[in-house]
């Protein structure tokens, strides 16, 4: 029998997986009936492969709930968009080498009208790769903010907080380090110069236009080269604590209370501060950029991370590639800008199909208040260099307007890679998770030329 041949569905978008011999909990799974049986060969729906992660996920030790987000797909030890929720125990595999990754949305009084000239786009994508360095491994350009090792020492400790930013426009101001006098490895130190870096892979700055013709600038990017390098010393320490076999690092967990998850827990706090201050200093040279080139004025109107563990209710939860989402009322937004309407959800779809702000319902809270963290991917970055056509895909990115600052449209960035964000968001208002507030269309895009 396969696995989606076990699932129980218990309501239209929402589907749970019983739990087996080594599962310590039933399994939520938020899927639409095409997202996971498909539609047609193009379309083959869920992998089973995401199932054996599923299943992964619900058996590590102190496991109290699991949620499957729309957006699921083969990940590393658990399925990209996954929520574990634990009692007393850190899942690394659960925060990924991006700890900390996530959104930011800036908002602008500019109109699509004011925009609308490819020359003064383009202008706009020079000005912002001459404050901002991009691509994998790169750290600094000539106009990019310089962070001195007293203030970064500040901003891995108190995030947000460190460049005087507030809960107004971030989902937390900082993420509590119980101990700051831990050491942080060598390795991530050395990488304390990519602060203010957008990074590469799926990283980007896009300019963005609604349905009312509004300008809005999304970027998304985390903890780089600092967090990766803290996630890999875990993996490789817990594994050998463990008594793990080589290239199982993703079965890894950690009592939160011994030695080791205590050190953990304070330097994925400390990676997670990065990743916010990492996007709030990138947004004020998108901000700085955009005002430069086009007049009018811009600012951050959220933040919000997608890859991160933190404490809620007196538990754990592991968001991997999923996004908070605390309804209006929900007791965390007491007494924040947020609290009447809920808090917004930044959801990415491709550089070809567009992205969405969306609000949580009541319903969030059977997803262990979370949902999706962008569309999803159908093709893997080697398949899509296999089997997508370079001139094909050029030319679609030049129909629609999109102004890009690579020469070619990156083939394994491209729409086709994506899972069609409209069925996305669909399941997730069908589930009575959240529902969607904004559309947003790209009119240019930044992104690591990798």
């Amino acid at each position: 029998m396969s696995w989606k041949q076990r699932l129980e569905k218990a309501a239209e978008g929402h589907y749970v997986l019983p739990k087996t011999k080594t599962m310590k909990v039933d399994a939520d799974l938020f899927l639409s009936d095409k997202l996971l049986w498909g539609e047609g060969p193009d379309f083959p729906g869920m992998e089973d492969a995401v199932f054996d992660q599923v299943v992964n996920a619900a058996s590590f030790p102190g496991v109290t709930r699991v949620a499957v987000t729309p957006d699921c797909h083969v990940g590393y030890g658990v399925p990209i968009g996954t929520v574990v929720e634990t009692d007393g125990i850190l899942l690394p595999t659960a925060a990924g080498y991006d700890i900390g990754c996530g959104m930011v949305q800036l908002q602008t009084s500019l109109n699509a009208e004011d925009v609308a000239d490819p020359a003064k786009r383009r202008q706009w994508i020079e000005q912002v790769t001459r404050r901002i360095a991009v691509g994998v491994g790169a750290s600094r350009v000539q106009a990019q903010r310089k962070v001195s090792d007293r203030a970064f020492a500040e901003v891995v400790r108190h995030g947000a907080k460190a460049l005087g930013r507030g809960s107004a426009i971030t989902e937390r101001d900082f993420i509590p380090v119980e101990d700051d006098r831990v050491d942080i490895p060598d390795r991530a130190y050395e990488k304390r110069g990519q602060l203010g870096s957008l990074g590469g892979g799926n990283h980007f700055t896009e300019m963005q236009v609604d349905e009312e013709g509004r300008v809005w600038v999304m970027l998304h990017t985390g903890s780089r080269g600092f967090g990766w390098n803290i996630a890999k010393t875990f993996f490789v320490k817990g594994a050998a604590q463990l008594g793990l076999k080589s290239r199982s690092e993703d079965f890894v967990w950690l009592d939160a209370d011994s030695p080791m998850g205590r050190e953990y827990w304070n330097l994925h706090n400390m990676a997670a501060n990065f990743a916010v201050a990492n996007r709030l200093i990138i947004g004020e040279a998108v901000c700085a950029a955009l005002e430069d080139v086009f007049g009018g004025t811009a600012s951050v109107y959220y933040e919000i991370s997608h890859n991160l563990i933190q404490k809620e209710a007196g538990k754990f939860v592991a968001r991997k590639g999923a996004t908070r989402a605390f309804p209006a009322g929900h007791p965390a937004l007491k007494r924040t800008t947020w609290e009447d309407t809920g808090h917004p959800i930044l959801i990415p779809g491709s550089m070809e199909t567009g992205s969405a702000i969306l609000f949580a319902e009541e319903g969030a809270s059977k997803s262990i208040y979370s949902v999706n963290h962008g569309s999803g991917r159908r093709l893997s970055r080697g398949e899509a260099r296999r089997v997508l056509d370079q001139g094909a895909t050029d030319a679609r990115m030049a129909e629609s307007g999109i102004i890009l600052n690579t020469r070619q449209t990156p083939l394994d960035e491209s729409g086709p890679c994506y899972k069609n964000l409209d069925d996305v968001l669909e399941t997730v208002e069908m589930a009575g998770l959240a529902r969607v507030a904004r559309r947003l269309k790209p009119v240019a895009c930044i992104k690591g030329a990798d």
